[in-house]
């Protein structure tokens, strides 16, 4: 078999184990093992915010590349659930910084306590460094895709 039909063979394996992941597999075990209640991209705003510790809605929309108008909403939704909390940017008086309350950061750890459980149950069995390969390829791809969507970005 030549260099280039190895490759594509590759590539095709890897887009259809891609497809398989996107249709819902894992994110449908994910999402049945997670509390109801909020979105995927609410619990990752709300990741996002405390990661960043305190944030502008307008940079958290940079980061998770939603527009303004989307963090707009599930931010006035979490605001009103107790999810986060926001005071006035001291360096610009007309912004405000979100931070996640303590009720947020306790959803979040509740939820990454039960996705964790899930993937270990799902890689019961797989040699440790099996587990460790596919966290740093993980990554990889990741920030793979963060650097593509930066580009893309309007400057």
């Amino acid at each position: 078999m030549s260099r280039v039909r190895a490759e594509t063979s590759s590539e095709t394996t890897l887009e259809r184990e891609w497809g398989r992941l996107r249709r819902g597999q894992l994110m449908g075990l994910v999402r049945a093992s997670s509390a109801p209640g909020h979105s995927a991209l609410a619990v990752e705003l709300l990741r996002a915010v405390v990661e960043a510790g305190e944030i502008r809605a307008s940079d958290l929309a940079s980061e998770l590349f939603v527009t303004k108008t989307s963090i707009s909403r599930y931010v006035g939704e979490m605001l009103k659930e107790g999810l986060l909390v926001q005071r006035r940017d001291p360096r610009d008086g007309r912004a405000t910084l979100l931070r996640a309350s303590a009720s947020g950061r306790r959803e979040l750890e509740e939820r990454e306590a039960k996705r964790s459980a899930l993937l270990r149950s799902l890689c019961q069995g797989w040699p440790q460094g099996d587990v460790a390969t596919l966290t740093r390829l993980l990554q990889r791809l990741n920030d793979g895709i963060n650097r593509y969507l930066n580009e893309l970005q309007p400057r």
